[in-house]
């Protein structure tokens, strides 16, 4: 008898825990899947910087060509990237900026409002005449 007055009392007790648990739950594994996806964005950017370098080095093309390289090689997203090139005197420097994009959208600080930016700079292996300074211009459109 003692038992059922007590299981009548603790009835509703695990739903109102699980209440209070599951959205820091659900914002712990939000947040570390929109870490993640920061960091494979990031490290998308980082690769595309390279990428521009190694190309202007090598004096693969103009400034407007590589920029299309670079965007498609690098599968950066062409509405949220940007490209520029900087020719020093023995440098090549290559500036990729994107806007982040969330992946949930869950957690507002991360939608939208975060812009990663690589630098690369490389020594030029020859040289280069066929193209200038190109500022951080969008992606060209496919």
């Amino acid at each position: 008898m003692f038992r059922m007055i007590r299981r009548a009392r603790e009835r509703g007790a695990s739903a109102v825990e699980f209440a209070l648990v599951l959205p820091i739950f659900v914002l712990l594994v939000f947040g570390i899947m929109e870490a993640g996806w920061l960091f494979a964005q990031q490290v998308e950017v980082r690769n595309a910087a390279r990428e521009g370098a190694r190309l202007a080095v090598v004096d693969y093309a103009d400034a407007g060509t590589m920029r299309s390289e670079v965007c498609d090689r690098a599968a950066l997203s062409r509405d949220r990237a940007q490209v520029g090139f900087t020719l020093g005197s023995d440098t090549a420097v290559v500036e990729v900026t994107q806007t982040y994009a969330s992946l949930t959208g869950v957690i507002p600080s991360f939608n939208n409002g975060i812009t990663i930016r690589s630098v690369a700079e490389m020594r030029l292996e020859t040289e280069i005449d066929n193209w200038n300074t190109s500022p951080l211009t969008d992606c060209p459109s496919s």
